[in-house]
């Protein structure tokens, strides 16, 4: 429903990031946890982050994953087909929960667990609505 609410343009308070750059980075997770993405980090980041992952994760204190890696997004698809991606997928865990998820390797964060994966993409997602002010 949050999802819902945000326009197209929203952008947090301080404009730094907007509903697209959250629907953008949440297909990327939502689509390496069902298995249809695969991206590269380097050893150097994969190291780090590997080693700090439940702080992170579990605090959304980390850099945004976008300058680790990127997402091959076609550039036709618009903010509107985004969000309806992003509510899409959302619905795929709600309706299948844990079976939804097939990866349980994340290329930049490691292993995970099905507790790894729920704060990641409930924490991800709440924080940055929130931002938008929603």
């Amino acid at each position: 429903m949050r999802i819902h609410l945000l326009d197209e343009d929203s952008k947090t308070i301080s404009g730094n990031f907007t509903a697209e750059m959250l629907f953008r980075q949440s297909l990327l997770e939502l689509d390496i946890a069902f298995g249809k993405q695969d991206v590269k980090v380097d050893q150097v980041r994969k190291v780090m982050c590997r080693f700090f992952k439940d702080q992170f994760i579990k605090s959304v204190i980390y850099d945004e994953s976008q300058r680790f890696y990127k997402r091959k997004t076609p550039k036709e698809a618009n903010k509107s087909q985004l969000k309806e991606e992003l509510i899409q997928k959302i619905n795929r865990i709600g309706n299948q929960g844990k079976h939804a998820i097939m990866r349980m390797h994340h290329p930049f964060w490691g292993r995970m667990t099905y507790n790894d994966w729920n704060y990641l993409v409930w924490n991800y997602i709440d924080n940055h609505l929130s931002d938008l002010g929603v």
